[in-house]
């Protein structure tokens, strides 16, 4: 077999495996509507707290905003991290998967596929509300906003299905995996307020490619790696 029919043949696998999840999700929408209003609820009571109705957060408090928007950004989205592997656990599907002469790989990569387009989705909601919520306009620097959602989602979701997949067994999931997975996500969360300070707030851009190199670096070493040891994290949990 060519190497570029081995290359469609393992994209296809993976696109099977993450439609199959994103369709379980599309036909419940549970978690999406879980995580969605959990991001809702953290905006309202920031909004509330700090009056942003009354006054002008950017001029009040502007290094607040961006901590704000990446609290329901992020924090919401271990919801769905959590239930990625916990059905097929429960149906012993995941026991069918994983003796499939398959390259384990590809299962860790249909699963981080389909929880980053799912937390993309959110995501992107959220920073709808966060807009009209905190009186934020669509303006030409909206893109680069979009762009820090897709690159911080990406490592957050490949560090989250790893995580996700080691303690699926356990019971205290809902605990241990925001213990594990927030200490590793911190340079993820850094570089993405910090980018949405300079995108929402000063908007000259100079320090914004930074940011973004170390979220493009972050998700490169992090996805690779842990498309390297997934096959061992299931072995043992």
């Amino acid at each position: 077999m060519s190497p570029t029919r081995r290359l469609l043949d393992g994209l296809g696998l993976i696109w099977t495996l993450a439609e199959k999840d994103l369709r379980i999700e599309l036909r419940s929408r549970q978690a999406f509507y879980t995580t969605l209003f959990f991001s809702f609820l953290i905006l309202m009571v920031f909004n509330f707290a700090f009056d942003a109705a009354n006054q002008d957060m950017r001029k009040a408090a502007p290094g607040i905003l961006p901590g704000i928007l990446w609290v329901a950004l992020i924090f919401p989205g271990v919801i769905q991290l959590n239930r990625s592997f916990q059905s097929e656990r429960e149906d012993g599907t995941l026991l069918g998967i994983l003796l499939s002469p398959m390259d384990r790989g590809l299962i860790f990569l249909g699963k981080f596929l389909a929880n980053w387009i799912f937390l993309v989705a959110v995501n992107l909601v959220t920073l709808a509300i966060f807009m009209a919520v905190y009186n934020f306009p669509l303006t030409s620097s909206t893109p680069w906003m979009l762009l820090l959602i897709l690159l911080a989602s990406l490592g957050f979701s490949a560090v989250g299905t790893l995580f996700g997949a080691m303690v699926s067994s356990i019971r205290t999931r809902e605990v241990l995996l925001p213990i594990l997975l927030f200490p590793i996500v911190i340079p993820v969360i850094l570089a993405a307020v910090n980018g949405s300070t300079e995108v929402l707030l000063a908007e000259n851009f100079r320090f914004l490619f930074q940011w973004i190199k170390i979220l493009v670096a972050f998700d490169v070493i992090f996805l690779a790696a842990s498309y390297l040891v997934f096959e061992y994290v299931v072995e043992e949990s």
